[in-house]
C-alpha cells in the first residue's frame, strides 16, 4: 500500500511538473501559439512579399490568421524594451502595407513580440502614410546616388 501511495504522489508531481512546463511555454511563445500561415525562419524560409505600389519588399517572422484578418509578427531578440522601437514600428508597419497588397486584406495592426513582451501596433492611415513617405525618400536617396546611413550602432558594424 505504501508502494502505491508513493508512486501515486510521483505521478502527481510529474503532471504538476509538465503543467508549469506548458505554461510557461505557452507564455513563451505567446501569439505564435495561433494559427500560423506563414514563417520565415532559418528552418522554413519563407517567400519574399512585394509592394505594387512602392519599391519595397520583405519577409515578416509569422504571419498570423485570426478568422479572415492576417497579422504581421516581426521577433526580436535582446533586451525588451519599454516600449517598441520606431524603427521595429515602422518595419512592422510595412510588413502591414505589404500583407494588404499581397493578401487584399488590410489587417489591423501587427505584433513585435520581444522576449519579455508582446507589443500590438495599430496599422493606422497616419502609420501607412509614414511607410509610403518613408520608402519615397528611400528611393528617391538611391536614385540619386546617395549613401543611405542609419544612426543605429547596430546597424553601422
Amino acid at each position: 500500500m505504501n508502494t502505491i501511495f508513493i508512486a501515486g504522489l510521483f505521478i502527481l508531481l510529474l503532471g504538476f511538473i509538465l503543467l508549469i512546463v506548458i505554461a510557461k511555454q505557452r507564455k513563451r511563445l505567446g501569439v505564435l501559439m495561433k494559427k500560423r500561415i506563414y514563417q520565415d525562419t532559418q528552418s522554413k524560409p519563407g517567400e519574399t512579399m512585394y509592394s505594387k505600389t512602392l519599391n519595397l519588399v520583405g519577409k515578416p517572422d509569422y504571419l498570423i490568421q485570426d478568422k479572415k484578418i492576417i497579422i504581421p509578427v516581426e521577433v526580436k531578440t535582446g533586451k525588451t524594451p519599454r516600449s517598441p522601437y520606431p524603427n521595429h514600428t515602422m518595419q512592422l508597419m510595412a510588413y502591414c502595407l505589404l500583407v494588404e497588397e499581397n493578401f487584399g486584406i488590410r489587417p489591423p495592426g501587427g505584433i513585435l513580440k520581444y522576449p519579455e513582451k508582446e507589443f500590438k501596433i495599430a496599422f493606422t492611415k497616419e502609420a501607412e502614410n509614414s511607410v509610403r513617405e518613408l520608402a519615397k525618400e528611400i528611393l528617391q536617396l538611391k536614385n540619386e546616388g546617395k549613401e543611405i546611413n542609419c544612426s543605429h550602432a547596430e546597424h553601422n558594424i
